[in-house]
């Protein structure tokens, strides 16, 4: 009995080699499969980056561009107002802006830390807590949304705030209309800040 059972034990065994080489085989065609779809992907996703830089429609995160708007924290101070980017240096992390008050010619120098560029939210809900741009003003203060973001002929977009603390003098607050632009999360909720 033993050599007819060492037969059909090296049979099976064989048997078994040759299932797990073939599972080997498909497996390292499947990932040789994955892996080209993904070269391919990459390479895709290289070449709309680049496109969608070309036409301007896409910044790769933290990097601003001359006119692009901006929140800046006052230095010295924990306010934050409207400004326009004049330059940014990534090696160091330093923005160069204007202040956007049609009455001061103040230019700032400040570091990432104190700056927000503007212009990326798009989801925001009733009752979401923000900082937006008082009407008539370039200072940015703490507000609630009360209506969700809505288009305006000419393409923009702008959403109903209600500022906190400005109540008339009956005590009712009245929600003012805000362009989506002049909103931002509070400071220190934005990445990299």
């Amino acid at each position: 009995h033993e050599p007819k059972a060492l037969s059909k034990i090296e049979s099976v065994q064989s048997d078994c080699l040759q299932r797990a080489e073939e599972k080997v085989a498909i497996a390292k065609q499947t990932y040789a499969l994955v892996d080209n779809v993904c070269r391919r992907l990459d390479f895709d996703i290289r070449d709309m980056e680049k496109l969608l830089l070309a036409t301007g429609e896409f910044q790769a995160p933290g990097v601003a561009k001359p006119n692009d708007l901006a929140a800046i924290q006052v230095p010295g101070s924990l306010d934050w107002i409207l400004a326009k980017v004049i330059s940014y240096v990534p090696e160091t992390g330093m923005y160069k802006l204007s202040d956007e008050d049609v009455e001061s010619n103040k230019i700032f120098d400040l570091p990432e830390s104190q700056v927000v560029i503007l212009g990326g939210l798009r989801n925001l809900r009733a009752g979401d807590v923000v900082y937006a741009v008082y009407p008539e003003t370039t200072a940015f203060y703490k507000g609630t949304i009360a209506q969700a973001p809505r288009k305006v002929s000419g393409g923009g977009s702008f959403v109903m705030v209600s500022f906190l603390d400005d109540h008339d003098e009956n005590g009712i607050t009245h929600d003012k209309a805000v362009l989506l632009k002049h909103v931002m999360l509070p400071p220190g909720s934005h990445a990299g800040s």
